[in-house]
């Protein structure tokens, strides 16, 4: 979607020497603070007064809690026309256009909770969190989580319910759609996706985006369980003076690397679509280009990665487009073996896969109707070798291009993604915000902490699933 193409916002960096003295979930936690920069979100660095004055109309009381909080993206019209269309209707929303805004929001409903607890006994119902935005505005409100709930006992869990109202490319409301039929009929109906598909705010209301979500704030009864990973990244300081950093960003759905097709076809349906960016590789200095979609920020030296979501552009590759030479390291479930004794760490069987990328993508997301998560993660990989030359009759000798050869590789635990180049910079997408001058990252199925799941609202599982 169009929102994500704002959505420009720098973490704070921490060096490897940094991270090597800090040690525990406290160091984790701290790697997830984040700043927005100078040209981020309408430029917004501190949150709004508009966002206070919401949430003080939402949260009226100590002694008791909403049933629902709903933040809205209002980045672009998608939001902007969902919080006029809620308000009109008397739905009290909290409308943010910047990171700072919905770590307000979030926080503020964090600390309400626990004023909450602190004068009653017993324990508070889950308070439904909706999140009116893209996968990419789902994942800095997955980082808050994470961060706010590090610190806070296993039981917070059972405090919050995040409901997905999906306004663009979201492959987790793709998959809830797959055990909710009920989900599925009131957010991955034709009606909705060709609403929020559209460049521009219709002119005409014709879906009842009010009354789908009053629907769902009633009826999300239950919590389903998504596993939380990690991905680990290692990128350059834009000073040569400077050591590398590591970034640890958590994740719920794909990570990409490289250059994805994308078919049209007569249906609208955003998931399907993978985007595609004119070269997610670039030769080191990466930081002086500027984006392929979205703003280049522009401030005195931030502190790296670059971050943003630009991932918004779609089309077919265009000819001659490089490949990537990457070396991924795997581990997998199969064959796991104890170490030697003492130690309780369990490893599987290392594989390594050197090639020519024309995409890379790993996946958290569990498979179509699957109700019982994996703990594992799967990779799906597209190469494009080039065969020896070869003699055609009467003809000089070339190289003949094989067809791309896809392959998927399930059951992954740990994964390590280098590029073959040391002087070549990756980006990379993580639930669709996407890091820049990364020099290699490594993902882990699992989120260390005992912040293992992110409970989202469904209103039950299908019969069939």
């Amino acid at each position: 979607s169009k929102a994500e193409s704002k959505q420009l916002w720098r973490p704070r960096s921490t060096s490897v020497k940094d991270r090597q003295s800090s040690k525990g979930q406290g160091g984790r936690a701290s790697s997830l603070d984040s700043e927005s920069s100078p040209d981020s979100w309408h430029s917004t660095q501190v949150p709004r007064k508009s966002v206070y004055d919401q949430l003080n109309q939402i949260l009226v009381s100590d002694e008791q809690l909403p049933e629902s909080i709903v933040l809205v993206n209002v980045a672009e019209w998608q939001g902007q026309y969902v919080s006029e269309q809620l308000q009109a209707h008397k739905q009290l929303v909290v409308s943010t256009c910047s990171v700072a805004d919905i770590q307000a929001a979030f926080n503020t409903t964090v600390s309400r909770i626990q004023r909450y607890c602190n004068c009653n006994s017993h324990m508070p119902p889950p308070v439904k969190v909706v999140v009116a935005g893209d996968q990419s505005y789902l994942s800095v409100v997955l980082r808050f989580f994470v961060e706010q709930l590090a610190s806070k006992t296993p039981d917070w869990l059972n405090y919050l319910r995040f409901l997905l109202v999906p306004l663009g490319s979201h492959p987790l409301a793709k998959y809830l759609a797959s055990v909710d039929n009920k989900y599925s009929t009131l957010f991955l109906d034709t009606a909705w996706r060709e609403l929020f598909s559209r460049a521009e705010p219709p002119t005409a209301d014709t879906v009842d985006i009010a009354g789908r979500v009053a629907q769902f704030i009633a009826g999300a009864s239950l919590s389903h369980q998504l596993p939380i990973s990690e991905a680990m990244l290692t990128y350059k300081q834009k000073s040569p003076d400077e050591d590398s950093c590591q970034k640890f960003v958590p994740f719920v759905g794909v990570v990409k690397v490289g250059l994805v097709e994308q078919s049209f076809s007569a249906s609208v349906d955003s998931d399907d679509a993978t985007v595609c960016t004119p070269s997610l590789l670039s030769s080191a200095p990466a930081s002086s280009t500027s984006l392929p979609y979205g703003r280049e920020t522009v401030s005195t030296p931030p502190p790296s990665p670059s971050v943003s979501s630009g991932l918004s552009g779609a089309g077919s590759l265009s000819p001659g487009v490089e490949v990537m030479g990457l070396q991924v390291d795997y581990w997998t479930t199969q064959g796991l073996d104890r170490k030697k004794e003492g130690d309780k760490r369990e490893t599987g069987i290392k594989n390594t896969l050197k090639s020519n990328f024309r995409s890379l993508q790993v996946s958290r997301i569990p498979s179509t109707g699957e109700v019982v998560p994996p703990s594992t993660m799967a990779m799906t990989v597209v190469t494009k070798e080039k065969n020896k030359k070869v003699m055609f009759l009467s003809k000089k000798p070339k190289e003949k291009d094989l067809e791309p050869k896809s392959q998927v590789i399930e059951g992954i635990t740990r994964l390590i993604c280098t590029a073959k180049h040391q002087n070549t910079m990756l980006r990379v997408s993580i639930d669709g915000v996407e890091w820049n001058d990364v020099k290699f990252f490594q993902l882990a199925a699992q989120w260390p902490t005992h912040v293992k799941y992110l409970p989202v609202g469904i209103f039950g599982y299908s019969k069939n699933v």
